[in-house]
């Protein structure tokens, strides 16, 4: 049995999404979409539907006026927001507690990496919502470590404190025999989510690999913005610390980093918020 299988196979308790989040992502894979069946679906979950018109209503949508229903929050963010919305509330919600892990502050993380995501997404023309729910993914292996390996993976979090995704993942093959991102794009694959979206959680930390997607960058350069802005980094350090290769290939200016950046900072309260 490969390693990989092992890993899931010793979880007692697999997470699984909840049904309101398969019957969303079901509706949204199909070309005719019955809008008021979507809400209706939606509002099944009070906890999520609740959470998605507290997250419509957020400064970041920068909606005109209030989202009072689903039905509003479908017409006014359209079926790809909506999605992504329901993902969020979903899966943030999916675990309530992991030994030795701060879930509020993994999430809030999450969040703002996912709303980086997007943001980087937007400027260079690529898929802005699949950047989004790989930005908030792209850690969900780290969790199932903590899961499966509550001591070990206190002593991986204390040899990597403040290091980069990629020398993280050499620790946890050295210590583990996988890593976060392997056992994160087998979730995304057992959750059914689109092919695009598992290889960029495989290749997040190592976006150059020639197997990565077009994503991969995107959500690399995502995760670093947003744990420099975490440790309350300047903008200027965090463009500085960027890699240049990597950011090359994404065709940003260093002047439109730190700009960009900046801005990036309101994620912050946005997702603590959120949570």
């Amino acid at each position: 049995m490969k390693p990989i299988e092992d890993f899931f196979n010793s979880i007692v308790s697999l997470p699984s999404l909840p049904k309101v989040v398969q019957d969303v992502m079901r509706m949204l894979n199909s070309d005719d979409v019955d809008i008021h069946m979507l809400a209706s679906t939606i509002e099944q979950d009070a906890v999520i539907a609740a959470k998605v018109l507290k997250m419509a209503n957020s400064s970041f949508y920068g909606v005109t006026r209030a989202v009072k229903n689903i039905d509003d929050a479908v017409a006014i963010l359209g079926l790809a927001k909506i999605r992504s919305l329901v993902v969020a509330c979903g899966v943030t919600g999916v675990i309530a507690n992991v030994l030795g892990l701060d879930l509020k502050r993994f999430w809030c993380h999450s969040l703002v990496a996912a709303s980086i995501s997007r943001e980087i997404a937007k400027q260079l023309g690529k898929d802005a919502e699949v950047s989004y729910l790989a930005g908030l993914l792209h850690n969900i292996g780290d969790l199932l470590i903590h899961l499966v390996f509550p001591v070990t993976s206190a002593e991986v979090d204390a040899l990597c404190a403040d290091v980069s995704a990629e020398a993280r993942q050499a620790v946890e093959r050295e210590v583990i025999g996988l890593d976060h991102c392997q056992i994160g794009e087998e979730l995304a694959i057992r959750w059914s989510f689109p092919q695009e979206i598992a290889r960029a959680l495989r290749y997040y930390a190592t976006p150059m690999d020639k197997s990565a997607c077009e994503i991969s960058p995107v959500v690399y350069a995502a995760v670093h913005i947003a744990q420099g802005l975490e440790r309350g980094n300047a903008a200027g350090s965090i463009a500085d610390s960027l890699d240049a290769d990597i950011m090359s290939r994404l065709n940003v200016s260093g002047e439109e980093w730190l700009v960009s950046i900046e801005r990036y900072r309101s994620f912050l309260a946005e997702a603590n918020a959120m949570i």
